[in-house]
């Protein structure tokens, strides 16, 4: 089970394929729902197999609001003699890490989880799984460069390929056979190549209509923040780039229609999970984050309001 939405979750599920080829793949990300459909997933494979198993998460915070899920979860694997191995680089908080530690089967339970916030998912899955195989090394290394938004390296416009299938309905079947390239070492081919040039007129549409909608604010702690109504095919990184490149902004908001934000910074006076912590769904990192606003999607005067609250509150323990 990895991450659905950038390169570092599917290089983590690629680099398990590569340790296991005979497992089964599956993708999701944030949110009760979408952690719902994978446990019912879970549910579906451990009753159909005999025998134990093991199941590996990668690259997926465990937020407060899925925590009495995934227990229920973890005591039906352990029930049924499976596993849990959890990889991940996110913060967590300590009600989460007690699910760890808060039975017997600690042994059929493992957490993977890097606190000192320079290792992606992919670093993680690869020394804990497959440590001497330069492939895995060479993924893990690419991971890196772009979840830390790192120009040490070219690498292939994955990042948006992953946008573009998340806009057609068999998006995870073209995931997971992305997935199953990379495993493989291939990185770009010639379907990748026309599904790029399809999405690069998409895109760059998708971008002059984000640029006319952009709503700038000043706040009255001096924090310059705006929010972009933006569609399906913005890779929010990339476009934060160029934001910040033409704006004066400490911190930028991507909103789409259902309510979801995208959060990137370009001030170290602000962290993006922080901010994420005081929206619904929250989480991420310091310098990319995203959640759910609680407020109309279509009233972007009460959104604004709402983005304002979010980033005072999260600069309150700073200021006290």
């Amino acid at each position: 089970m990895s991450h659905e939405s950038d390169v570092d979750g599917v290089f983590s599920a690629s680099i398990v394929m590569m340790r296991y080829p005979q497992a089964k793949v599956f993708f999701t990300s944030y949110g009760k729902e979408n952690f719902s459909r994978i446990s019912d997933l879970i549910y579906k494979e451990v009753i159909e197999k005999s025998g134990p198993g093991c199941v590996i998460f990668c690259d997926l915070g465990l937020n407060e609001e899925i925590i009495s899920l995934i227990r229920e979860v973890f005591e039906f694997l352990s029930s049924n003699s499976w596993s849990v191995v959890w990889i991940d680089h996110h913060p967590w908080s300590l009600e989460a890490l007690k699910i760890f530690d808060s039975n017997e089967d600690t042994k059929k339970k493992e957490l993977v989880l890097d606190k000192s916030g320079n290792k992606c998912a992919s670093e993680l899955v690869f020394e804990y799984l497959l440590d001497n195989n330069i492939r895995a090394r060479y993924l893990a290394s690419m991971a890196h460069t772009s979840d830390f938004l790192l120009k040490d390296q070219f690498l292939p416009p994955l990042p948006e390929l992953i946008i573009y299938y998340k806009t057609i309905s068999s998006f995870y079947s073209r995931l997971t056979t992305l997935c199953s390239k990379i495993s493989h070492g291939i990185l770009w081919d010639t379907e990748m190549q026309e599904d790029y040039r399809i999405y690069s007129y998409l895109r760059d549409r998708a971008k002059d209509e984000s640029w006319e909608k952009l709503h700038e604010k000043v706040l009255d702690n001096g924090i310059r923040m705006a929010v972009i109504p933006t569609g399906p095919y913005i890779q929010t990184s990339l476009f934060s780039e160029e934001i910040f490149q033409k704006k004066d902004l400490d911190i930028v908001f991507f909103l789409t229609k259902e309510g979801k934000v995208s959060i990137r910074r370009s001030s170290s006076k602000l962290n993006c999970n922080e901010v994420a912590d005081e929206l619904l769904e929250g989480g991420g990192h310091s310098y990319a984050a995203g959640g759910k606003i609680r407020s109309d999607p279509s009233d972007l005067s009460k959104v604004i309001n709402e983005l304002e609250r979010a980033v005072k509150d999260s600069m309150k323990s700073k200021i006290e």
